[in-house]
């Protein structure tokens, strides 16, 4: 009698090397090519130190999100190597933490207070910012006044 484990381990092995390779391709996934982003985030002129840039594309129904580092830059970061190939709302939204509500209230998460960051901004429907993704490597920087 044969034992089972090399018929199941072969194919197996295959899957794995196949979705290991997969991720080395030339930045495309499932739904298309991809375009890398970064860039830097300001307001007036003086750099952002933190919160988040999103990217939202309603139509297309994808989105991703960015850090903002110390020095207001940022870069789009995933496994694919950067967002779907295409025209995106933006928004830029501070970090959220922890606050009291009062000794009866677990601590709830709400975004912090950073005036360098106005309400406008929060939204993609109200920005009015939008960047267009484009294969290879894409920069747009976001001056909020």
């Amino acid at each position: 009698m044969k034992p089972l484990a090399p018929i199941f381990f072969t194919p197996l092995v295959m899957l794995c090397i196949s979705l290991l390779f997969s991720g080395c391709q030339d930045s495309t996934t499932d739904f298309g090519p991809t375009g890398a982003l970064s860039g830097k985030v300001t307001y007036q002129g003086e750099p952002v130190k933190e919160g988040l840039v999103q990217f939202n594309n309603a139509e297309k129904g994808f989105g991703g999100q960015a850090v903002i580092n110390e020095d207001g830059t940022y870069t789009v970061t995933n496994d694919s190597g950067g967002l779907v190939l295409g025209t995106y709302q933006v928004s830029v939204v501070p970090p959220t933490i922890e606050k009291s509500f009062g000794p009866d209230t677990p601590a709830s998460e709400v975004l912090k207070e950073m005036p360098n960051i106005p309400q406008k901004y929060h939204y993609p429907k109200t920005s009015g910012l939008s960047v267009e993704i484009k294969q290879g490597d894409n920069t747009y920087d976001i001056d909020m006044q």
